[in-house]
């Protein structure tokens, strides 16, 4: 069995134990969401916190198509918009880069 077999396998059970449903586009697939980071950008007049996580799902249960930049999200009853993808086609497991929404 290669490396990435066993880590689908594995991330498999994960999602089955610990994972979230997440909905996007009418579709529902299970991932592991990050705890959230606050990010501070500089806006007129001051800083601007942001939260930002990251949602690991795989690849097989999101599509294709893969989400893009600026697609939202719902999980657990929160909002979040996509700010990028880590995507290696060679990889079965995909990290959507997200900012939640309030």
């Amino acid at each position: 069995m290669s490396l990435p077999d066993s880590l689908c396998g594995d991330l498999s059970e994960l999602l089955i134990e610990r994972g979230v449903g997440v909905e996007w586009k009418g579709r529902t697939f299970r991932a592991l969401i990050g705890s959230p980071s606050v990010d501070y950008g500089l806006v007129a007049g001051g800083f601007d916190p942001s939260s930002t996580v990251m949602v690991r799902a795989l690849r097989a249960d999101v599509g294709p198509p893969l989400p893009s930049r600026g697609d939202r999200l719902t999980a657990d009853g929160r909002a979040y918009k996509v700010t990028g993808l880590t995507d290696n086609s060679n990889w079965p497991i995909i990290t959507i880069h997200a900012e939640m929404i309030t």
